[in-house]
């Protein structure tokens, strides 16, 4: 609730003129006369910073960039002696299945691994409110 308190804060002396939204049990201190005017840009303020994404409103980092693509491909783990690694195969050579998403500009990210080809295509349903089907989703 802390942030809130701040914004609405901020808000309050911006628009109102009232330097704070704590009662002060003193009918001088905790009552203001406003103007119409005012109620209105301050309801503005506290609807607009509502409706940013919540990075803008509270100084973090922007969003990550959305994926613009998914792949479910199947995956083997090797060992060649040097430590163990894992590589795409061909589903009937699978242990596991990995979902990806396509990062403009970037390449892939793993999004998770999967036990099985139909759980990964699930998350991928859960996620993007569509079946996953190779053609639609890599753009061919």
């Amino acid at each position: 609730m802390e942030r809130i308190d701040r914004i609405l804060t901020d808000i309050a002396r911006e628009h109102l003129g009232i330097a704070t939204l704590e009662t002060r049990r003193s009918d001088g201190l905790d009552f203001h006369e406003v103007a119409v005017w005012q109620v209105k840009a301050a309801l503005e303020a506290a609807f607009h910073t509502g409706a940013r994404p919540a990075s803008c409103t509270d100084g973090g980092p922007p969003l990550p960039a959305r994926f613009d693509a998914y792949e479910i491909h199947g995956v083997r783990e090797f060992d060649d002696g040097n430590g163990p690694y894992c590589e795409q195969v061909r589903d009937e050579q699978a242990e596991f299945w990995s979902l990806y998403g396509h990062i403009p500009g970037q390449g892939v990210d793993c999004i998770g691994d999967f036990a099985t080809r139909e759980h990964a295509e699930e998350v991928f349903a859960r996620i993007t409110g569509r079946r996953y089907t190779e053609t639609s989703i890599r753009g061919r």
